[in-house]
């Protein structure tokens, strides 16, 4: 049983350097356990290096052992998974049973673990994540692994390119079979260390026997031994079947205690109290460490199912505001392979009630314009217009039935540097009779919709440049983010400061916004966190590092305020729990490094999330699955600076650099209306200062 297993001092006398097995040349051994020996070896055939493992003669000698073992190695050369190694061959050759594999330079995270101690936590989530994606790629084909321990977890280490981990051993895999954990001849599947108490017992065994050989490995790596280490074989074998786990935190005090609560779920000793993956239970480890979570999908960098927000947030799954499943984007908005990376489309069919999609390229009197950027747009909550705020100053009320102008205003001074008119941020009060606008002069301009024109002028002290407006839900406050770095809560009813709010280590809010029940005010700073401020005592209640490393330049509440996305200037959108401050996923794709993401916007009544990224057109994110479900104007001639859902949330509008508003059927990404220019000259409110 274990390392001490009879037959190999042996088998090594059998096979030294220049010996061939099955049409490979042994050059050296490179590694030894109890059931088998490894060699590197010359594949005569192809010309190419090998891992050459030949197994104990006791297992090859075993009838039922022979049988099981050729057939189980062959299936698992079949599992699809970039982590678990790759097998050229296994068979019987002269007697001998052998598996050739490919040679993995680097070493494996036993080597890992004696030369260095326990590792940084960030570091064995790195191989703990794909060892799991491994055993679940396993496991949906029906095979048990039975010996994940850190040997069997390979550390292929390059130079000039990440480490990648593989998953080796499947060889000695089986599938679920209620068969006991010895072999016909008494030898015992798997390392006692790392072994469940279904698999010591002789019971049924699947993948949750891996999971809690995996939560093993995963604390020793941490702490530096396995979690029942003892003197004797048959300690423990009884401390894994009857004593509970020992605390981590009380090894390793900058542990988070959470992770305590990870490892005592997936060593129970009952398969049932487990996880339900490996991955579920890597997922709740990198959570509990406070890492990024982790995706095993090719050229994707790290997302999240995100079964925390799932369960937060009781919307519509995947459904429009009137509960029907959503149509189908169109084939021009749907993400391709190269911008998906493997990433599919779940919706219904579309909707043959629709009218027929817009070409890709629409006409140059339509897509194709030269005006003022549009940087921001915002919807008014009586859905009878939505504004759009331009680099020139001008902001241009428009009729989303036929992007029609109905009224014009200019939101700043009539200076004579262009860049010192631009609009920076508009908003609707709740009840739709004032727009409030933000301009980089300074000022923040108030307009009563009525017809009554200009109402108010806000002048902030120390201004250097309104980024963001946003009122209170109850219409009684305007907050506005500064330059400065700081948020002003205006008072509505005297056009007085109420409060002053300073991020610590503030560069400049670039954005702000209140949460549906006006108890919570979000902002986004230079410095690249956001802060949760309580706007009735003014106190700081939260400060969320960002997702990304640049300037968070929108923030904005789901649905029903428990959950806030963040949108960095380097591209990544963080998704926070406002109850905790923790982050619980972030959505980034490796074709949107180094893009802004300018603007982000929820869909009423549902999780999908619309975010500018300028060149690279708008995502929509169904931010369960944390996927992009379709891209908006990625192939037209204009960068998308602006983002926003209409308040029923059959609409989406963008804004653009070439001067264009468009509005999008937020359903299926179908184009409805494109607004030639951001100035119509229809008429203007009273009291505009142009």
């Amino acid at each position: 049983m274990g390392d001490g297993s009879p037959g190999i001092p042996g088998l090594l006398a059998g096979f030294a350097p220049g010996r061939r097995v099955a049409g490979y040349l042994i050059e050296e051994q490179i590694g030894l356990g109890g059931m088998a020996v490894v060699f590197r070896a010359v594949d005569e055939r192809l010309g190419r290096q090998v891992a050459l493992k030949v197994l104990a003669p006791a297992l090859a000698h075993d009838p039922a052992f022979r049988e099981r073992f050729i057939r189980e190695s062959r299936a698992a050369a079949t599992v699809d998974d970039p982590h678990i190694i790759p097998v050229y061959e296994a068979g019987e050759a002269d007697g001998i049973l052998f598996i050739a594999m490919r040679l993995v330079p680097g070493r494996d995270a036993r080597m890992l673990l004696d030369e260095e101690g326990p590792l940084a936590a960030a570091r064995v989530a790195a191989i703990i994540s794909p060892v799991a994606s491994a055993l679940d790629a396993a496991h949906a084909v029906g095979l048990v692994h039975r010996d994940v321990k850190p040997a069997n977890m390979l550390v292929d280490a390059r130079p000039g390119r990440p480490d990648h981990v593989y998953l080796s051993d499947f060889g000695l895999s089986r599938g679920t079979l209620p068969t006991g954990g010895l072999t016909g001849s008494g030898l015992f599947l798997g390392t006692p260390n790392y072994a469940a108490p279904e698999q010591i017992q002789g019971r049924a065994v699947d993948g949750r026997a891996d999971q809690y050989g995996l939560a093993c490995t995963a604390f020793e790596l941490l702490i530096g031994e396995p979690p029942f280490e003892r003197d004797q074989g048959m300690a423990i074998i009884w401390a894994h079947l009857s004593e509970p786990p020992p605390s981590l935190c009380a090894r390793r005090a900058e542990l988070p205690a959470a992770v305590d609560v990870v490892f005592t779920r997936a060593l129970a000793k009952t398969p049932e109290d487990r996880y339900p993956t490996c991955g579920d239970f890597a997922d709740e480890l990198r959570a509990a460490l406070r890492l990024m979570p982790y995706h095993s999908g090719p050229d994707v960098i790290p997302v999240s199912r995100l079964p925390t927000m799932a369960a937060a947030m009781p919307l519509p799954r995947r459904s429009d505001p009137a509960g029907s499943a959503l149509p189908e984007a169109p084939e021009e908005n749907r993400p391709q392979d190269a911008d998906l990376e493997q990433a599919t489309v779940t919706s219904a069919r579309a909707d043959p009630r629709m009218p027929p999609a817009m070409p890709r390229d629409a006409s140059p009197g339509e897509w194709e314009h030269d005006g003022p950027d549009v940087t921001t747009v915002a919807f008014a909550p009586d859905g009878t217009t939505f504004a759009a705020g331009g680099s020139d100053g001008s902001i241009c009320l428009r009729d989303p039935a036929t992007v029609d102008v109905v009224a014009e205003v200019a939101a700043s001074r009539s200076e004579p540097d262009p860049a010192s008119r631009s609009v920076e941020a508009i908003a609707y009060s709740p009840d739709s009779s004032l727009l409030a606008a933000g301009s980089v002069d300074g000022s923040t301009r108030l307009w009563n919709l009525g017809g009554l024109g200009l109402v108010g002028s806000l002048t902030q002290p120390d201004s250097a440049g309104v980024n963001a407006v946003a009122f209170s839900p109850d219409g009684t406050t305007l907050a506005c983010g500064d330059e400065n770095g700081r948020i002003y809560l205006w008072n509505i009813r005297t056009q007085a400061v109420g409060a002053v709010l300073a991020n610590p280590g503030s560069e400049g809010v670039f954005s702000v916004a209140f949460s549906p029940d006006g108890t919570t005010l979000a902002c986004g700073d230079g410095n690249g966190c956001a802060y949760l401020w309580d706007p009735g005592d003014r106190r700081l209640t939260a400060t969320l590092a960002g997702s990304g490393t640049g300037e968070i330049y929108s923030v904005a509440f789901a649905p029903d305020g428990t959950v806030l996305a963040t949108a960095d200037a380097d591209g990544s959108i963080g998704l926070w729990d406002v109850s905790t401050g923790q982050q619980l996923s972030a959505l980034t794709r490796r074709t949107l490094r180094s893009v802004s993401a300018f603007a982000i916007a929820f869909r009423p009544r549902c999780l999908d999330l619309a975010a500018a990224y300028g060149s690279s057109g708008v995502y929509v994110w169904d931010t369960e699955r944390a996927r992009p479900i379709m891209i908006l104007g990625k192939h037209g001639p204009s960068a998308a600076y602006a983002v926003a859902y209409s308040p029923d949330g059959k609409s989406l509008v963008t804004g653009h650099s070439n001067g264009a508003t468009v509005l999008w059927e937020a359903a299926t990404g179908r184009r409805t209306r494109i607004a030639v220019n951001i100035k119509q000259h229809k008429r203007k409110l009273r009291g505009s200062p142009h």
